[in-house]
């Protein structure tokens, strides 16, 4: 799954407008380029972390990134040990004062 931001005025999946920023898992990564192609969707970048030995986009191993990959760009990295995903922080709600 990616997140992506709708970058055209063209409702999509019905219910995310132009500028709108949401989470999807496409069928394949042809359906991904296709809509990253057109101008469409484009991938909001997230933060990564290099687990492997080797330097991945200028990073030293340890250290961490933030990159827009496809799913065929992250699927390789991952499976190939070089990079992980970082949970996104979140941030804590508000409490209600009284």
């Amino acid at each position: 799954m990616n997140t992506y931001k709708v970058m055209l005025p063209i409702l999509v999946n019905g219910e995310h407008k132009q500028g709108d920023v949401f989470e999807y898992e496409f069928d394949s990564p042809e359906d991904e380029e296709a809509n990253l192609t057109s101008g469409l969707l484009e991938i909001v970048p997230r933060t990564y972390k290099v687990v492997g030995p080797s330097e991945v986009f200028e990073t030293p191993a340890g250290e961490q990134f933030e990159k827009a990959l496809t799913m065929t760009q992250e699927k390789l990295l991952i499976d190939g040990g070089f990079i992980e995903r970082v949970a996104a922080k979140k941030t804590p709600k508000a409490k209600a004062t009284e």
